[in-house]
């Protein structure tokens, strides 16, 4: 399921790990594992993307790692070139909405059990454990973004 206005754009789903930044293509399905120093070049992507940069809980945790593994200040000092859209943001705001969003304690699993469990996982790209583990991050976080960009974003009766 590719969002078809998404395609004419570049849209990247990224999580980042304690030894790895792993970047999932979302137009192309193609995940990219940055480890070890090679993260650098997962930032400098992530970066440079002028199109769509997902997450889920970036603004909180990815991001400010991202800009303490560049040696700045914060995760504002980071520039991204494209529009960074923090999947935990917006899925709270669709579960508990108003003016005080509530984030809530479920993690990115619960959450992509929530609102796509009409969307099997399926088995992982790669074969190395963590890395697979962080490339499924990157396919919720971009499971999640494609409802949302669809208007089907709502919990389950």
């Amino acid at each position: 399921m590719v969002v078809a206005a998404a395609m004419s754009e570049e849209i990247l789903s990224f999580d980042w790990g304690t030894t790895i930044i792993g970047v999932l293509d979302v137009n192309t399905d193609i995940y990219t594992p940055y480890c070890g120093a090679d993260r650098i070049d997962g930032v400098r992507r992530i970066a440079s993307c002028c199109g769509t940069v997902v997450s889920f809980n970036g603004n909180l945790y990815d991001l400010p790692q991202m800009a303490k593994f560049l040696g700045l200040a914060s995760a504002e000092d980071l520039q991204l070139r494209g529009t960074h859209v923090d999947m935990l943001d917006i899925t709270s705001q669709a579960r508990w909405p108003g003016p005080n969003t509530i984030i809530g304690s479920e993690r990115l699993p619960a959450r992509y059990a929530r609102y796509c469990r009409d969307i099997p996982i399926p088995a992982s790209p790669v074969q190395d454990g963590y890395e697979a583990g962080n490339w499924r991050d990157c396919y919720m976080a971009a499971g999640l973004w494609k409802k949302w960009k669809l208007g089907e974003l709502r919990s389950p009766s």
